[in-house]
């Protein structure tokens, strides 16, 4: 890829996006954006979807898809909502991009759910908390649809079809990261028209300053990745944090006790080849020393978003079994 910028480069993440001292940045990972489907068959067998545009200033939207409905009331039929938050360390991917957009079409139309795909700013021209500033403004936006604020336009599929009672957080690699950050947020709130039932975080991508056992090991596979994630961090953290920010490390020493979390249950998915492990199973054990309802999913043989760049693996139907069966056994479900 040419270089579209003279200037000194400050940090590159092979083929994942580089920075140059001027302040240009080049996404490496680029895979373009697809349009939402058609919102006239959401009666047949096809998910409908569309974009609702939330503050044209920052570019904040969601796209949202609707499940086929049953025919014998759709006027009524309610169904659950997964808010969902896409990967990509802060910095790359898109709530449009071809992967993501095929992966909500297909949990909506097997979960039976309203997918909100959360398209939030991206570091490093926004650092944090841009994004969890973004990603918890969408549930205060719910809310206000859910309670129908005077003054607010309310989206005509939320109203007819939304339970809003039923709400799932969800997100992979730093999009379940944001997943947490927005759960500490919510305890916060006692909001009156959503109800959060519970998060499901696939290969969460957390950091800390002290090193574990996936971040120990010798080799320059081991070494890239460490060095990979640190500069990641680097550019996405406040300027000046460290790794055990808040904003990084879920249970470091300066961040909120996980026993404060919104939704009552959490799923963890982790993949045994992945350089993340770790800090998923160490975020499970902390949230299992605080008291919360969660359950760790390994998935052997696979790595990082897996079920994302490799969509035909033999452990993509059990990983959405597993996220089908978690929100249907939701005690309000």
């Amino acid at each position: 890829m040419e270089s579209s910028s003279s200037s000194p480069i400050v940090f590159e993440a092979p083929h994942f996006i580089r920075v140059y001292q001027d302040g240009t940045v080049e996404r490496l990972i680029d895979r373009g954006t697809v349009p939402p489907n058609s919102q006239d068959h959401n009666l047949d067998e096809e998910v409908s979807s569309k974009d609702v545009v939330l503050d044209p200033q920052t570019g904040v939207f969601v796209r949202l898809y609707l499940p086929p409905l049953e025919l014998t009331d759709v006027k009524r039929q309610k169904v659950p909502l997964l808010v969902y938050f896409h990967g990509g360390g802060f910095c790359v991917e898109s709530a449009a991009s071809p992967v993501y957009h095929s992966y909500l079409n297909k949990v909506a139309a097997e979960a039976k759910v309203i997918c909100v795909s959360v398209e939030y700013r991206r570091a490093p021209e926004h650092r944090l908390p841009a994004a969890y500033d973004d990603c918890f403004g969408v549930l205060e936006w719910l809310d206000r649809q859910a309670i129908a604020v005077e003054g607010v336009s309310v989206d005509p599929w939320l109203a007819s079809h939304a339970e809003f009672r039923k709400v799932f957080l969800g997100g992979d690699s730093a999009g379940a990261t944001i997943v947490h950050q927005v759960g500490i947020r919510a305890s916060e709130r006692n909001w009156e028209g959503v109800c959060l039932q519970g998060a499901i975080l696939v290969h969460p991508f957390f950091g800390g300053e002290e090193r574990i056992e996936c971040e120990l090991g010798a080799g320059p596979e081991v070494e890239g990745f460490v060095k990979g994630a640190d500069g990641i961090w680097s550019i996405s953290l406040p300027v000046g944090a460290d790794r055990d920010h808040p904003f990084c490390n879920p249970d470091g020493p300066r961040s909120s006790a996980l026993s404060t979390l919104a939704y009552p249950r959490t799923l963890i998915f982790v993949a045994e080849q992945d350089f993340l492990i770790h800090r998923g199973i160490l975020y499970y054990e902390a949230l299992k020393k605080a008291g919360k309802d969660v359950e760790l999913v390994v998935t052997e043989g696979e790595n990082h978003v897996f079920h994302l760049l490799n969509p035909k693996s033999e452990n993509e139907p059990l990983m959405m079994k597993r996220i089908l069966d978690f929100m249907d056994s939701s005690p309000d479900h």
